[in-house]
């Protein structure tokens, strides 16, 4: 077995067991002892599990919430190349949300001359929709200032009225066991009412946050199209073919 099918199959394990034993795992890769334990050493190194007495746990720790300025910064070229082909998926004529965030920001320049209406909960987003012309409905409510989101009830309210034929949604966190995740329950809550309100919906997001897990669920893995630059490839056996996941560079 190549090393990283083993290391594949021993996270495979943990993820199903949350732990498991040095010798359980001996038995399963058909491996010796040493080379298991040189393998969840390096495995805990790589930030993937940690060692017990005995054996190994594999971690799951709550992603935090970054600021919107740190957060621009972070795998932005990988965010245009989604931008670029969601951009491209938008035609005349339909009415489309777009969620508040760093990925879906850059959706932006790519809807210019075309003949559309956009809804979205982010002043930053409208602002930009306005100066490319673009016919836009804010939603109101609260503005988280660490996110530029609009939330709460009133947004909730508003949500009500109106359907979409399209809706790109930003995400924080994706897990094949968890779903889609994100830090703060108002935004959870405003994701949740998008996608029932859309007839399709696109979740944007980078390889970084696949295998992650935040505060607050809003979603299936099936509640929409996953569109990132690509999956990582150790986690590719995770993720079961009613899924669908748009990779638009595949490694």
């Amino acid at each position: 077995m190549l090393t990283e099918e083993r290391h594949q199959l021993i996270m495979d394990i943990l993820e199903s067991q949350n732990v498991a034993k040095v010798l359980d795992l001996v038995t399963a890769t058909n491996s010796s002892e040493t080379t298991i334990r040189r393998d969840l050493q390096l495995l805990e190194e790589e930030g993937y599990l940690k060692r017990v007495h005995g054996g190994a746990k594999i971690i799951r720790e709550v992603t935090p919430e970054l600021s919107l300025t740190i957060k621009e910064n972070i795998h932005m070229e990988e965010k245009k190349q989604i931008a670029k082909w969601v951009g491209e998926l938008i035609k005349d004529n339909e009415v489309i949300f777009i969620d508040s965030g760093t990925a879906t920001y850059q959706v932006l320049p790519y809807l210019k001359d075309k003949k559309i209406r956009a809804v979205t909960n982010s002043v930053i987003h409208a602002q930009y929709l306005s100066s490319i012309d673009i016919p836009t409905i804010v939603l109101g409510g609260q503005l988280k200032m660490n996110t530029g989101a609009i939330v709460g009830n009133e947004t909730l309210k508003q949500l009500e009225k109106y359907h979409f034929s399209k809706a790109l949604v930003g995400v924080n966190a994706i897990h094949h066991q968890y779903g889609l995740t994100t830090p703060e329950e108002e935004e959870a809550l405003v994701k949740q009412a998008i996608i029932e309100h859309a007839e399709e919906t696109f979740i944007l997001a980078d390889h970084s946050k696949f295998e992650t897990i935040n505060f607050v669920k809003f979603g299936e893995l099936t509640d929409g199209k996953i569109i990132t630059d690509y999956l990582p490839a150790k986690f590719h056996s995770l993720y079961k073919e009613e899924i669908q996941i748009v990779e638009v560079t595949p490694k």
